[in-house]
């Protein structure tokens, strides 16, 4: 008998693609300054904000309304980092390294 090919293999390996992770940074003025690189270790300037949007959902949800602040931002040496902060709370999240 054939496997069927519609299970996929391994899938109790399976996990999650960009799953944040908890990140410090600096800041002035508000916005991102430098990052704690969790890569290279360190800290490492923003040399430029790319984009800023922010997430607003979820308001029918019985947990309540998600609010994230969204940064890409171009590290020191070229890297593009995309980070957040939920609502106005004191944590960071890195959401992708790229």
């Amino acid at each position: 008998m054939e496997p069927d090919s519609r299970t996929p293999s391994g899938a109790h390996r399976l996990r999650l693609l960009n799953q944040p992770a908890p990140v410090e940074l600096r800041l002035s003025e508000g916005r991102p300054a430098a990052l704690r690189d969790p890569r290279r270790g360190g800290w490492r300037p923003v040399e430029r904000v790319e984009e800023v949007w922010r997430l607003e959902d979820g308001w029918w949800r019985e947990r309540g309304l998600l609010v994230r602040t969204y940064f890409r931002l171009l590290l020191a040496g070229g890297d593009l980092v995309t980070v957040y902060q939920e609502g106005n709370g004191p944590n960071w999240w890195l959401q992708r390294y790229s």
